[in-house]
């Protein structure tokens, strides 16, 4: 979403349509806090040794890994890519089953509690991660998404999409307490501000900030128009239309890791 933003920002004579899409025009407070302990969780690890850990370079094998670290701050992130109505229904309070393993140890304490499922799921995929992705890799992405601001070198967000003549199609999430629908309008006003044609496409899923992945049906449709016909697309509605008939614009946004 950041880079569809700067392709309108920087280069708005080559681009004709632009679809950010769960994407804000910059990091809130919490996303940064979380990063920052995702961070954290790497550089605390014995193994990451100030970021010079891959050991000879004509030996692949050679070195040690920060994989602990690189698998909390995996898990960290794929928490904050889920909802939490979506947590409760894939995992609910269950227990792991017989042959799942921990993969990080445990206190003395744990045999008398349940090892539960969810667990279980964020240790999987935090081993898949640490065998695909560089732990350096994961500190710097993180501080370039961190760091972006659409309104850099600009008074504001209009002010940086000024030169953009195109279209734009804003797509948010119900669930997705990363990149909000509210984090979204804000975004969608300042193409309206600055004089684009712009649709923000509300999508209600519960899937959280995964939707766009996990939800095609949904997602397809509005895109597809919107790349044929532009905001005028069939598919595309928009949070700038009169409210439906019980009052809303669109739909109500999950603020919050923990709001219900």
């Amino acid at each position: 979403g950041m880079n569809v933003l700067e392709w309108a920002k920087r280069h708005p004579d080559h681009v004709e349509r632009v679809i950010p899409t769960a994407a804000a025009a910059r990091l809130d407070t919490q996303c940064l806090a979380l990063d920052a302990i995702a961070r954290r969780a790497i550089t605390t690890d014995d193994d990451w040794q100030g970021g010079d850990y891959y050991g000879d370079p004509d030996d692949p094998d050679s070195g040690t890994h920060p994989d602990d670290g690189l698998a909390l701050a995996r898990q960290i992130g794929h928490v904050m890519y889920l909802s939490k109505a979506s947590m409760e229904r894939k995992f609910g309070r269950r227990a792991a089953g017989r042959d799942a393993a921990r993969s990080f140890p445990a206190d003395p304490a744990a045999g008398f509690f349940p090892y539960r499922d969810v667990e279980s799921y964020l240790d999987y995929q935090a081993e898949k991660f640490v065998e695909r992705f560089d732990a350096n890799s994961y500190l710097y992405l993180t501080r370039a998404m961190d760091n972006y601001d659409l309104s850099a070198g600009f008074d504001s967000d209009e002010d940086a999409l000024a030169a953009f003549d195109g279209e734009a199609l804003v797509l948010s999430f119900t669930a997705d307490w990363h990149f909000t629908p509210a984090r979204a309008e804000g975004l969608a006003d300042a193409f309206r501000e600055s004089g684009v044609e712009t649709a923000h496409h509300v999508v209600d899923s519960d899937h959280g900030h995964d939707a766009f992945l996990v939800d095609p049906e949904s997602v397809g449709p509005p895109l597809a128009d919107f790349l044929a016909d532009g905001v005028g697309g069939k598919a595309v509605s928009d949070t700038d239309e009169p409210p439906d008939d019980d009052g809303r614009s669109f739909a109500p946004v999950h603020t919050s890791l923990f709001s219900d």
